[in-house]
């Protein structure tokens, strides 16, 4: 290709659009389902039964209804930790949006509680995603 025909106002216009449409994709963002951090964990009184606990920030829909849900759990065991998720998605948002999505300080708490195959007994919780340990607050405990 030589230089003049990189000239020509129909090429620098297609170039042009190309940017711009690679720009807006970068910036766009997807509804789709997330691993949500966990704040804590508390166990059952039979060690079977996690509770995990942590907060979702997002607008209610025009019925008032907040509109975060869970869409999967994770939870894998071996001898010395319990590995976990817990997978948020919300129907209500946009399905493609286009700049920073801005969260709102009304913060719901969610409680899910995921089973286990084995007692917990001293294992260390883990987050499926982040892979940090996970606080377990144990209710006799304050």
């Amino acid at each position: 290709m030589s230089s003049n025909s990189l000239n020509k106002p129909g090429v620098i216009a297609a170039c042009a659009a190309l940017l711009l449409f690679a720009a807006l994709a970068m910036t766009a963002n997807v509804r789709k389902a997330h691993w949500h951090t966990i704040a804590w964990v508390t166990p059952s009184p039979d060690e079977r039964t996690l509770t995990a606990t942590f907060t979702v920030y997002g607008p209610k829909d025009g019925d008032g209804r907040f509109c975060w849900e869970v869409t999967d759990t994770e939870v894998q065991e071996s001898l010395s930790q319990v590995t976990i998720g817990v997978q948020m998605s919300n129907p209500c948002a946009p399905l493609l949006s286009w700049g920073t999505i801005k969260l709102p300080d009304n913060g719901r708490r969610f409680d899910v509680q995921l089973h286990l195959r084995a007692p917990l007994r001293g294992r260390t919780v883990i987050e499926k995603e982040s892979r940090q340990e996970i606080e377990v607050v144990r209710p006799d405990e304050g």
